[in-house]
């Protein structure tokens, strides 16, 4: 495995707990694992050093730490995890934004698990990355708008902030994509 191959975990939470056994399973199936102690060191390391995917004690205010990383434009996809945690709690979590709920003290197949999903959505994302090369920018825009838009369920102010471009902008390239004869996603 090279080194641009090593999925970059980052463990949000206490050291000396449930996740530092997840992150020394992680270390063993040859994945870089870093620590931060809350929210606010997260974002740095991850400025600093990058990260393929956070897992956090569910008992953090998983929000603020997504909400730190989307301020940022961050994608970095979050993993939620603690030990016998409150259904709400969990719940919350993956409300937040964390993209699932990982029981802990974890086993050596889930842990394997989470990186292989990490790994795939990873590669899956330099393919797309290589589909828009060669394609001029207007098909590009055309393309991320469009998408953005159905993954926010015709949501046009979210896929809007998703965009960094302002709701009227959407709503003219909306309005000419139309006029394109494109299928535009309802709005919600």
């Amino acid at each position: 495995m090279s080194l641009a191959d090593t999925p970059r975990i980052l463990l949000v939470g206490g050291a000396a707990s449930e996740l530092c056994l997840a992150g020394g399973l992680a270390r063993k199936l040859k994945a870089d694992i870093r620590f931060a102690r809350d929210g606010e060191a997260a974002l740095a390391d991850v400025r600093l050093y990058g990260c393929d995917l956070i897992l956090v004690e569910v008992t953090h205010d998983v929000a603020a730490i997504v909400r730190l990383l989307r301020a940022e434009n961050f994608g970095v996809p979050i993993v939620a995890c603690g030990v016998g945690a409150p259904g709400e709690l969990t719940v919350a979590a993956v409300r937040a934004g964390a993209r699932d709920y990982v029981p802990l003290p974890p086993s050596r197949d889930l842990i394997e698990a989470v990186i292989a999903e990490d790994s795939n959505d990873c590669a899956g994302r330099s393919a797309d990355v290589d589909r828009l090369v060669g394609h001029k920018m207007d098909e590009v825009e055309r393309a991320m708008i469009l998408e953005t838009l159905q993954r926010c369920n015709g949501n046009r102010t979210v896929a809007s902030q998703l965009l960094g471009i302002s709701v009227r902008t959407m709503r003219n390239k909306l309005r000419a994509f139309i006029g394109e004869g494109l299928a535009v996603p309802p709005a919600a």
